[in-house]
């Protein structure tokens, strides 16, 4: 999987139920040595597991890259820790199902240690969720993340004082790069719940009193859960119902609506202003200017990027450059040389030693497993994803994905999305399964259903992104272009009719903290193309041998000439393809780059001209989506909506792609 895999996915070691606005975790593992890195989004709470752990969770420059729980392992003195990296949250107080996945984590599993990441370029951001942290009477680090970044904005931060003022341990670092990780981890045991916490108004810490009188004192919860009930906080009242029993819970509720009604100005208002006092004030005390490192091109470039005007061409000369070198020296330059020195003549090998006529055609017959499975994902795929994911992991780690996301705003508020909407779209290139279930982080159910079925509509994933354009760089850089337009001009349609048809809920702003550009580090952009490529071949090559076997038993039933002949009204005659598309559909269903690498072959055989290939390749990308993909629109969405609109997308894909061949051959 691409830009949202993970080690361990928390719905497999726990059982993940909605219920009444919270997660609940069955029979989580509670003071099992558990260390959880938790913080806001983008702050580089997944370079710093990666390297404490040694395990891999994608980086990137951008937020909301983890949207689900990673762990793995990590010793400390000789001790087993499981460290736990979390999704971005800004407040336990819970906006999205990613924040409750965090919160849950903290409030539930009831973590030995918090390892608190924070970006040193924003450090105010950071301290209002430190302040809630404070109070959940957990043993607190702080990791003083991306310095050199901070450094070179002319940022500098005393953290010997902003320990002392916390009370507790904070640590430099540069995750990415591993510094300051020992420090970090000599800290984690030796410190204790802080003695500095955040103190709220009287009339707060009076009525948290109150409400504490309520729990065993042997037992009550910590200051930050006693904050959230008087909140009122659904899903923190059912963790004390479910906690202390009926009676505590029942007096708890009417004591905490009392306490509300009797306060004049509303209790989050305040709350907040407090707490963004407080740490305004605390970075006004540690912080201080320094000699700034310059960085005025980056700035520059990355104001461009965003413009209204100039980020456009930017875009178009990042396409062409991706088509240029993905296309042309990928698939026709990298694939033809592997395929000729490599697979044909092992190929030709074995189908000169072999003497058994039906295990020649079930090793490197026209469904081997070897020639359609092993050779179209090593001899085909790989060498365009390995340079297609150095480019998409550049574009990631530079920055340049937010700032696509602000650029393109204003087009995405046309079809009825907006704020934290473009996000999951513009991830929808590196998967489409994840980017799925990235929505998530949205708070409207419309903004929700037109995000997801945009993503499975005509937006491609990385590898099928990447196999088709190989497949358009046989033609004319103009098939690559109506390819492309024909897809953005059906998503548009698509956006504004459901925009129009979905009854219209409030959305919420757009409001996206944008991330410095970056030089990529060569080492860390080497480390994320390999593990994405590990991750491909560990997945995909047994899907393309077991869609070759499928091919091959089906061929010898001619279950496939069956299909064929029922499929060519549509196929053959409607869209003026070659029967042998069936095949390439049908593998789709499995993983699209394996349908995409037939018609790959298709065109280098000669068997589809330039009109077929731009045709074939709008109907793939916008066909049914994937299994993973339908899977995920069921878990976010319901199964009848879910699967109504992948009937919908696929009776579309066909009626687009007859339209574009109709009209192409008119003129």
């Amino acid at each position: 999987m691409d830009i949202f895999l993970f080690i361990i996915d928390i719905e497999t070691k726990s059982q993940l139920i909605k219920k009444k606005g919270i997660i609940k975790m069955d029979n989580a593992d509670v003071h099992k040595n558990k260390i959880v890195i938790i913080g806001n989004p983008n702050v580089g709470k997944s370079a710093l597991f990666n390297n404490l752990t040694k395990d891999y969770s994608i980086v990137a420059n951008y937020p909301y890259t983890t949207i689900k729980v990673t762990r793995g392992e990590i010793k400390i003195e000789g001790k087993t820790f499981e460290l736990i990296d979390t999704p971005g949250i800004n407040s336990l107080e819970i906006q999205s199902e990613d924040e409750i996945i965090a919160r849950d984590i903290l409030i539930r599993e009831h973590p030995e240690y918090i390892i608190q990441c924070i970006d040193a370029t924003n450090l105010k951001a950071s301290l209002l969720l430190t302040s809630e942290l404070l109070e959940l009477n957990i043993p607190l680090v702080i990791c003083l993340n991306n310095i050199d970044g901070a450094m070179q904005k002319g940022i500098f931060i005393d953290s010997a004082k902003l320990s002392s003022l916390l009370g507790i341990p904070v640590v430099e670092t540069i995750a990415t790069e591993g510094k300051g990780l020992s420090e970090l981890i000599k800290n984690i045991l030796r410190t204790k719940p802080a003695k500095n916490g955040f103190k709220h108004k009287d009339f707060v810490e009076r009525s948290l009193e109150k409400v504490s009188r309520n729990f065993p004192s042997q037992n009550a919860p910590s200051s930050a859960v006693l904050l959230l009930l008087l909140l009122q906080d659904k899903g923190i009242e059912e963790w004390v119902l479910e906690q202390y029993g009926e009676s505590i819970y029942q007096d708890v509720k009417n004591l905490t609506h009392y306490l509300r009604t009797s306060i004049p100005s509303p209790l989050t208002r305040i709350l907040f202003k407090a707490r963004e006092e407080w740490a305004e004030k605390i970075t006004d005390t540690v912080t201080g200017e320094s000699r700034v490192i310059s960085t005025r091109f980056l700035e520059k470039f990355g104001e461009l990027t965003r413009h209204p005007v100039y980020g456009w061409p930017i875009l178009g000369v990042i396409i062409y450059l991706t088509y240029i070198l993905v296309g042309k020296l990928g698939a026709v330059v990298l694939v033809d040389y592997i395929n000729v020195q490599l697979f044909d003549p092992f190929n030709e090998f074995l189908g000169n030693i072999i003497p058994w006529d039906f295990w020649r055609d079930f090793a490197v017959g026209d469904y081997g497993i070897l020639t359609m499975g092993l050779a179209n994902a090593l001899g085909t795929v790989l060498p365009i994803l390995t340079l297609f994911f150095l480019i998409l992991n550049t574009l990631e780690d530079t920055g340049y994905l937010p700032n696509l996301c602000i650029l393109s705003n204003r087009f995405f508020q046309k079809v009825g999305l907006s704020g934290k909407s473009i996000l999951p779209i513009v991830l929808g290139f590196g998967c489409k399964t994840m980017a799925t279930l990235a929505t998530k982080i949205l708070d409207s159910r419309k903004e929700r259903y037109i995000a997801i079925f945009l993503i499975a509509f005509a937006i491609p994933c990385s590898a099928q992104l990447g196999v088709s354009i190989g497949i358009l760089a046989l033609f004319h850089f103009s098939s690559f272009m109506i390819v492309f337009g024909v897809l953005l001009l059906v998503e548009i349609i698509a956006g504004v009719l459901l925009n129009k048809i979905i009854k219209e809920e409030t959305h919420t702003d757009f409001i996206l903290e944008i991330p410095p550009i970056r030089l990529p580090n060569i080492k860390n952009l080497l480390l994320k193309t390999y593990y994405r490529l590990k991750w491909f071949l560990t997945e995909a090559i047994p899907l393309f041998i077991l869609g070759a076997l499928i091919l091959f038993v089906m061929d010898k039933l001619l279950i496939l000439k069956g299909i064929e002949i029922i499929l060519s009204p549509i196929i053959v005659k409607f869209l003026n393809l070659p029967i042998e598309c069936v095949e390439a559909f049908l593998l789709c269903l499995a993983r699209y780059e394996a349908g995409a690498v037939i018609l790959f072959n298709l065109v280098k055989e000669g068997q589809l001209d330039y009109i077929q290939a731009i045709v074939s390749v709008i109907i793939l990308t916008c066909f049914v989506p994937c299994f993973a993909n339908i899977m995920a629109m069921i878990k976010e969405l319901g199964a009848k909506s879910a699967l109504l609109m992948a009937l919908v997308i696929t009776a579309s894909s066909i009626l687009i792609g007859g339209a574009v061949n109709y009209f192409m051959r008119l003129f």
